[in-house]
């Protein structure tokens, strides 16, 4: 727990559960729009959490995460994506969150992930172009959410019920950027 004044980040604990969601996240999405990355590694992802973050992927605001496009610097084979996502999480606010809401953080991070996943996996599949104008994101930002809520509503991972119920009331939000 931090101090008064400091931030409040994921401590190795955390980092381990974030590890298992993200596992599963890749698992789910990757089966679910008929991509072949068994293991979330082998994903164009790279997930950060707020020390890891630079000053310009960190938001103070009320987002839990946030997802980045980046150009690989270097040539790669021409098999290789040119391009991967970072997705920044915002552990003082999914800290704050999970606290507040009195949340669970195992399906709490498989919620997180999961949605971000399946950003990537629309982006990858061209169901959607990065980049969206502020009416295009809103519409993504439903159909994502309701995607899932369906790859998660099979789950029996205690405390999700409640995580996908606090979503469907519009009591907890992403508050996704699409950067």
């Amino acid at each position: 727990m931090a101090g008064h004044g400091e931030i409040s980040c994921f401590q190795p604990k955390e980092l381990a559960i974030l590890d298992q969601a993200a596992q599963l996240a890749s698992e789910l999405v990757s089966e679910a729009y008929g991509l072949d990355f068994g293991d979330y590694l082998q994903w164009p992802i790279d997930i950060r959490h707020w020390p890891q973050l630079t000053p310009q992927e960190r938001s103070h605001g009320p987002a839990l995460a946030q997802l980045f496009r980046y150009r690989r610097p270097t040539p790669i084979a021409s098999s290789s994506r040119p391009d991967y996502w970072r997705i920044c999480l915002y552990d003082p606010a999914i800290l704050a969150a999970a606290e507040r809401e009195k949340l669970s953080l195992n399906p709490f991070l498989c919620y997180i992930l999961t949605h971000e996943f399946i950003h990537v996996a629309r982006f990858i599949r061209f169901f959607e172009i990065f980049g969206l104008d502020d009416s295009r994101r809103a519409a993504e930002e439903a159909k994502v959410g309701l995607e899932t809520e369906k790859l998660l509503a099979g789950l029996t991972i205690s405390g999700l019920d409640k995580i996908l119920e606090l979503y469907r009331q519009g009591s907890l939000a992403l508050d996704d950027n699409l950067v």
